[in-house]
């Protein structure tokens, strides 16, 4: 009975003690924003022919392929950084009203590929001249920073600062001071590579010179939740 009593009281004191530490604590957030001019983007493209014979289908999609491949060699473009692998072949159906069944119309060759470009200034002969040779669809280039991470950590160390003001605020609000942090947790979510709206600005009528593509920042958000000890 008396070893129990002890537990009890040990009980007690530990809830009181975590009551007194949350009294003495404050919990706040902090936000920060880097932003930084893309300087690599990612084409994604797709080819798609369609032929009555399947090998007809697969050598009319295999041609812009090898078309768009001496593009990018043109542009110099490493190999490594063009990827092909992407292929598919499927039937072509469409309904017969009159037989009221699917008839076969023939075959439908596609190849997906993805390019990535380091030098933007690239992008728009890159677009330009895929949709030249042949290629059926071209999907907004998705821009991006090599330093991707170094900018996250710039952003959380500017979010880790907000928190910190936004707690000195409260601790001087509630008569207090701001004592070590206890703990600090980073609370944001990074992103794949952003698909910013990319404004197209055509040369002039006349002129044969491919487009020139220009974006504006891409902004990288950071959010930490952190708790304080309050000094009185």
């Amino acid at each position: 009975m008396i070893r129990r009593l002890f537990v009890l009281i040990l009980l007690f004191a530990s809830v009181a003690t975590m009551a007194d530490d949350r009294a003495n604590t404050v919990s706040v957030t902090g936000t920060g924003t880097v932003s930084a001019l893309p300087d690599r983007a990612t084409v994604q493209m797709s080819i798609v022919s369609r032929a009555k014979e399947l090998d007809v289908a697969q050598a009319a999609a295999a041609k812009v392929t090898t078309a768009i491949l001496a593009l990018t060699d043109r542009l110099d473009i490493e190999r490594n950084k063009v990827d092909t692998t992407g292929a598919t072949v499927r039937p072509d159906y469409r309904w017969n009203r009159e037989t009221e069944e699917q008839e076969l119309r023939g075959y439908i060759a596609e190849r997906q590929m993805h390019v990535r470009v380091d030098d933007l200034d690239r992008l728009g002969k890159l677009v330009e001249g895929a949709v030249a040779a042949g290629v059926n669809q071209v999907s907004p280039p998705q821009l991006d920073s090599s330093r991707r991470e170094a900018l996250h950590r710039e952003a959380l160390a500017m979010a880790a600062g907000d928190a910190r003001a936004n707690a000195e605020v409260l601790a001087k609000a509630l008569g207090a001071k701001l004592g070590d942090p206890i703990s600090i947790a980073d609370g944001s979510v990074i992103p794949g590579p952003p698909v910013p709206q990319v404004r197209m600005a055509t040369a002039a009528m006349e002129s044969d010179s491919a487009a020139t593509y220009s974006a504006g920042d891409l902004t990288f958000t950071a959010r930490v939740s952190a708790v304080f000890e309050l000094v009185n």
